[in-house]
């Protein structure tokens, strides 16, 4: 049989997917599709101040969009609703008793406060004033109401947050692909775990992730395993899904072969623990950081300090875990 080029690049193309479908790998430059959103406003000589949404498809204007010169100190505003990739949204506006004026979007009833969301009162007329770009994630089910919801609490969430989300992953196993402000909407924490299988301190850290997920998984700690190789083999998905399996290890594991998340967290070792979830100032921070082996007991105490201050009832799980040495 004589191979053409063309038939030739399509059997690996063909021989590669099945691969990674065999080996349960979510595959993709970006596994969570994500767009971003700002609020636009400007200064007019009569003293209104207009308000658009500036999207990937331009700025786009309610038509309900102006906040009078005379309207009443702290009163908010509500523009007329535009649907942007799916979600209702609005601008909302009020001015300040200094002269300023803030405003938020509200994605699906939800409010998002973006950062820099403030009017200077010395604004100049004309000018445009931009706010910092909203990360909001794409529906994947549009008729779902409440997946619609669960993705505008997790934008505000992200908006509020002082810790990075998830970027950068080129692929997924053990689990569908999340974030972490998702995962924080739906009332859970998240304790990322920076490794790679072939090293040592990270398989003997191993042993204690998987008692945890296994005790706490139902009391809302949610554990990436965030996979960032250091050398070039342990790219290598069947490799890593070796791992996984002879670990035991039941949590989703991200792949950050290109260092985003790494560097988004200016991580520098293996293995390293991050617990994010809320604390009394914003609803998204790290609340513990761990480098290296040891410290378990304290890292525990950790867990169950962020899982009761989200709400979850601990009375009845008794601390500790049993691990074999």
């Amino acid at each position: 049989m004589i191979w053409s080029p063309v038939g030739a690049l399509l059997a690996v193309l063909t021989a590669t997917l099945a691969a990674a479908a065999i080996l349960g790998v979510v595959s993709a430059a970006d596994p969570v599709p994500s767009f971003s959103i700002e609020v636009r406003a400007r200064l007019h000589d009569s003293g209104r101040i207009e308000f658009g949404v500036q999207t990937e498809q331009g700025i786009r204007f309610p038509r309900a969009r102006f906040l009078r010169e005379n309207i009443a100190h702290t009163s908010w505003i509500v523009s007329s609703p535009i649907q942007v990739n799916g979600f209702e949204t609005r601008v909302i506006a009020r001015r300040l008793t200094d002269g300023r004026t803030e405003f938020a979007l509200r994605l699906e009833g939800v409010t998002v406060k973006p950062r820099r969301s403030i009017l200077p009162a010395s604004a100049a007329p004309g000018s445009w004033y931009r706010s910092q770009a909203v990360e909001v994630e794409r529906i994947q089910d549009p008729d779902s109401a409440d997946q619609r919801h669960l993705l505008a609490r997790a934008a505000s969430i992200r908006a509020d947050a002082t810790t990075p989300d998830l970027t950068g992953l080129v692929g997924w196993l053990n689990g569908e692909p999340t974030t972490i402000a998702r995962e924080l909407a739906r009332g859970n924490v998240v304790l990322i775990d920076f490794w790679t299988f072939g090293c040592y301190n990270c398989q003997n850290t191993l042993p204690y992730l998987t008692a945890w997920d296994e005790k706490y998984r139902d009391h809302g700690l949610v554990i990436l395993g965030v996979h960032r190789p250091e050398f070039a083999y342990e790219e290598d998905p069947e490799r890593i899904r070796d791992a996984i399996a002879r670990y035991g290890i039941e949590y989703s594991v991200p792949l950050d072969n290109d260092a985003r998340t790494w560097r988004a967290y200016r991580n520098r070792w293996w293995p390293a623990k991050y617990l994010i979830g809320p604390t009394d100032e914003t609803s998204m921070a790290l609340r513990y950081r761990h480098i290296g082996e040891g410290r378990y007991e304290r890292t525990e105490r950790a867990i169950r300090a962020a899982l009761q201050a989200a709400g979850h009832d601990l009375s009845g799980v008794p601390f500790g875990v049993e691990v074999d040495s």
